[in-house]
């Protein structure tokens, strides 16, 4: 998995990589030609640039980059927050070299510089920035700031170095003024401000390029990194090719708890969720609304009647299902259960049960300020809660969810002792130890009715086929948002059936292990 690394974590590898032998001027250039070989590929069009340097070594990375755009054959305009003369070590190095080639530095702090800077962007048909990379610890407050309003009132695309200058590379917050990139070329490694909103949002489209730091010195130095991203090879270790002579009983026996009236339809797309994903045999237990939904809709999973109370489970099916779920590998509850009284007596009772579960929607409207009630279980629960379902469980508001989601996946899987899936753009996966996984895999077509209801049916299935909880819900999540990528080739980022992201899951399961296999 990739690490995700903070301000921290990349000075102790590029410590690492100086102290191995490779020069930190050599670190530079490398960032340099990897930031004008990605802003030549995105934007090949280009023949005036503007180039905004910062004080420290993202300006000199900055510096480099002016050169070898200028080798490249494109006008740059090149700007410094700093007196030039000022600059040290290796941005000092960079700076004669610049100078040695005729590229004028304007230092911006110079009378009329910010003006000069506005009518150069007004000419140019992108910027490069390269003010601040990941040592910035506070908000951008004046020059600064000003350089980076007049960025995005130019409205030309811009290219960022490392990360966009603003941001933090210590998390998703915006602390004041940041660019907004088009590109971002991030130096080694996956910054957490890549990949935690809302700073995600202004970073474009994110390439992470080598600059000569192995990617053993970053794991060695990211050993206690927060975030991971998953990648092709790790699905294709988790998921093992099935042999010749498997059967359906070698894969898991998956019972859905789901349904009422009028919400019919979660029972049979987890169904059809868990199905698509693998599932050996899928039992949907239900009002008698529900079981005859699932057998018109879907004639190949199973289903088991519970009682009903006023269109719902009633409270007496919690002992029908304690005495029914010994018999299945896991368990899936809430799809469209509705959250009476009737049904949280069902559902304590049924929890009981020692099988690993899967708990989502109304399952967990049903324990809204109690996580801590799923520490007695005595098996595995996965909790996939969107934000208004996690605020509810954590007593936040959505937006106070939204606005540390890393915080929050990490303290509902301490509290109960679960697996946190916090679902939405760059879905957060976490345990009660470890470091948290953000999914790299989605769209924004995801965002359709019952897309949740298939994502609890396929972090089922893979809990019934064996897979060890933290495993079932990050390769049910990346697949659910491959399923969906696969989609929005087609049709764009509106209109999803649910049902079409559940038929989609084994293609792209098929199409990213032969691609990690090759």
């Amino acid at each position: 998995m990739i690490p995700v690394v903070g301000s921290s974590e990349m000075r102790r590898a590029d410590a690492a990589a100086i102290r191995g032998g490779t020069p930190s001027l050599t670190l530079m250039e490398n960032a340099a030609a990897a930031l004008v070989e990605e802003t030549l590929a995105a934007f090949s069009h280009w023949r005036r640039a503007v180039v905004v340097c910062g004080p420290g070594n993202n300006g000199g990375d900055g510096l480099a980059a002016a050169r070898l755009l200028r080798e490249a054959g494109v006008h740059v305009g090149v700007f410094s927050l700093r007196d030039p003369a000022d600059y040290r070590g290796d941005a000092a190095v960079n700076f004669a070299r610049a100078d040695d080639r005729g590229i004028e530095i304007t230092p911006l702090s110079g009378p009329g510089a910010l003006r000069r800077l506005i009518r150069e962007l007004d000419g140019a048909d992108g910027a490069v920035d390269a003010l601040f990379g990941t040592g910035l610890s506070r908000g951008l407050t004046g020059l600064a700031a000003r350089v980076v309003s007049a960025l995005a009132a130019s409205e030309i695309p811009v290219v960022s170095a490392d990360l966009p200058s603003g941001l933090s590379a210590d998390s998703g917050a915006v602390p004041g003024p940041a660019v907004r990139a088009a590109v971002t070329v991030a130096f080694a490694a996956p910054k957490l401000c890549h990949v935690l909103p809302p700073a995600r949002a202004l970073c474009g489209r994110v390439v992470v390029r080598d600059i000569g730091i192995s990617r053993e010195i970053l794991d060695a130095k990211s050993d206690r990194s927060r975030v991971r991203i998953p990648e092709p090879a790790d699905l294709a270790a988790v998921l093992a090719p099935r042999r010749s002579d498997s059967h359906k009983g070698d894969f898991g026996r998956l019972a859905i708890v789901a349904g009422s009236a009028g919400k019919s339809g979660a029972a049979v797309l987890a169904a059809r969720g868990a199905l698509r994903a693998g599932a050996g045999l899928v039992t949907v237990f239900g009002i008698p609304a529900v079981r005859a939904a699932v057998l018109a809709a879907l004639p190949e999973a199973m289903t088991e009647e519970l009682p009903e109370e006023n269109g719902a489970i009633a409270a007496s099916a919690g002992e029908k299902l304690a005495r029914s779920l010994s018999d299945f590998d896991a368990a899936v509850f809430g799809p469209g259960l509705t959250a009476t009284d009737a049904v949280r007596r069902a559902l304590r009772r049924a929890l009981g049960v020692r099988i690993p579960a899967v708990l989502d929607a109304d399952a967990l409207n049903a324990f809204s300020g109690q996580p801590a009630a799923w520490k007695a279980r005595r098996a595995p629960t996965v909790a996939t809660p969107h934000p208004g379902e996690m605020g509810r469980l954590l007593s936040l508001s959505a937006r106070q969810v939204q606005g540390d989601r890393l915080a929050a996946v990490v303290r509902l899987a301490k509290a109960a002792r679960c697996v946190a899936v916090l679902k939405g753009e760059g879905t957060l996966i976490a345990a009660p130890s470890g470091p948290a996984l953000v999914n790299p895999t989605g769209t924004p077509l995801l965002a359709a009715p019952g897309s949740g209801d298939v994502l609890s049916g396929v972090v089922g299935a893979f809990l019934a086929a064996g897979l060890a909880p933290r495993d079932a819900a990050w390769t049910a999540v990346y697949l659910h948002g491959a399923a969906g990528e696969r989609l929005a080739r087609r049709l764009g980022d509106a209109g999803l059936l649910a049902r079409e992201l559940a038929d989609a899951i084994p293609e792209a399961r098929r199409e990213i292990l032969a691609e990690a296999r090759s």
